[in-house]
C-alpha cells in the first residue's frame, strides 16, 4: 500500500568495529509466464546477496515466520527482509555474470558474482524501543477493487516510543520494486517530537491497494518504522543498503526500528 496503501518494513540495527570480506556467491530463480527474464534475474541476486550475508552473520529466517507466508515468494522475501536486519552491509558487488538456461522445462537466470560484506559489531540501545497495536492479530488482508472503491479492508496503528523522538515510516513492496523502501510518512507532521503517533493520521484512512502491475492474487508487503532522537534526513525513497549505510552513521543511542508484515489478496 502507498499512502492508500502498500505497507513494508525492514529491521535495521546499529553497529560499530568493521570488519571486511569479499564472498564468491550464485544465485538463482525459475521464471514462466508470470515473471519477466528482468525480474527473475532481480530475485536470483537478491538469492545471490542473502547467502553472502548467511555466511558472514550465520543467520536465517525463523521458522515462524517461514510458517506464515502463503505464497511462492515468501521465502525469498522473508530471507532478504532479515538479511537487512542484522550485522552486515554489501559495499558493492564485482566479477558479475548471468546465464539463462533451461532445466526440466523451466527456465532458470543464474547469477554470479563476488560480494564484499562487511560485518559490523551489534550494539543495540534496549532502552530505547517502538511498541505498536492495530487492534487484531490478522495478517491477511482484502485490497480494494480500485483506487475509487475503497471496498478492501483498513489499517490503523496506534505506536508508541519510549521517549519523545522522529518517526519514519517506509513500505517495501518487493513485487513492484526489489530493492527499495518507499516513503509514507514522517511525524510530527507539525509541533514538536511525541511519544505516540497515528499511522495513517486521524484525519486520514488508508486501504490496501495492490498495483495494476501485479498479476497475482496473494503478495507479501512490509512496513519499516524508524523512530529518532535527531532528526535524519528520510523524507524520499531510498534503496535497503543506503539505509543501513546512513543508520550506521548515526550513535546507536539516538535510533530504533520495528518491522511488520502482512500479506493483501485481491
Amino acid at each position: 500500500m502507498r499512502y492508500a496503501f502498500n505497507i513494508v518494513f525492514i529491521i535495521l540495527f546499529s553497529f560499530c568495529s568493521n570488519a571486511q570480506e569479499l564472498i564468491s556467491v550464485e544465485g538463482e530463480y525459475s521464471y514462466g509466464p508470470d515473471i519477466s527474464q528482468n525480474e527473475a534475474c532481480e530475485r536470483a541476486i537478491m538469492n545471490g546477496k542473502n547467502e553472502a550475508i548467511r555466511r558472514i552473520s550465520g543467520e536465517s529466517i525463523s521458522n515462524d515466520i517461514v510458517e506464515n507466508c502463503i505464497q511462492d515468494d515468501c521465502k525469498l522475501y522473508e530471507n532478504t527482509w532479515s538479511s537487512l536486519g542484522n550485522n552486515t552491509i554489501i559495499k558493492r558487488i564485482s566479477n558479475f555474470t548471468k546465464k539463462i538456461i533451461e532445466e526440466l522445462g523451466e527456465k532458470i537466470c543464474r547469477v554470479n558474482f563476488d560480494a564484499e560484506v562487511v560485518a559490523i559489531r551489534k550494539n543495540v540501545n534496549s532502552n530505547f524501543y517502538i511498541t505498536t497495536d492495530y487492534g487484531t492479530k490478522k495478517k491477511v488482508f482484502k485490497a480494494s477493487s480500485s483506487k475509487l472503491a475503497k471496498d478492501g479492508d483498513t489499517l490503523k496503528i496506534n505506536i508508541s516510543l519510549s521517549e519523545p523522538a522522529y518517526l519514519y515510516v517506509f513500505g517495501w513492496y518487493p513485487e513492484v520494486n526489489t530493492n527499495k523502501l518507499v516513503n509514507l510518512i514522517s511525524y510530527p507532521q507539525k509541533g514538536n517530537v511525541k511519544n505516540n503517533y497515528h499511522f495513517p493520521p486521524k484525519d486520514k484512512e488508508i486501504f490496501f491497494l495492490m498495483s495494476e502491475k501485479i498479476k497475482k492474487n496473494i503478495v507479501s508487503e512490509y512496513l519499516l518504522l524508524i523512530a529518532s532522537r535527531q532528526k535524519i534526513s528520510l523524507n524520499k525513497d531510498i534503496e535497503f543498503n543506503e539505509m543501513k549505510k546512513l543508520l550506521f552513521d548515526i550513535p546507536v543511542r539516538n535510533w530504533t526500528k520495528k518491522r511488520i508484515s502482512y500479506t493483501i489478496t485481491k
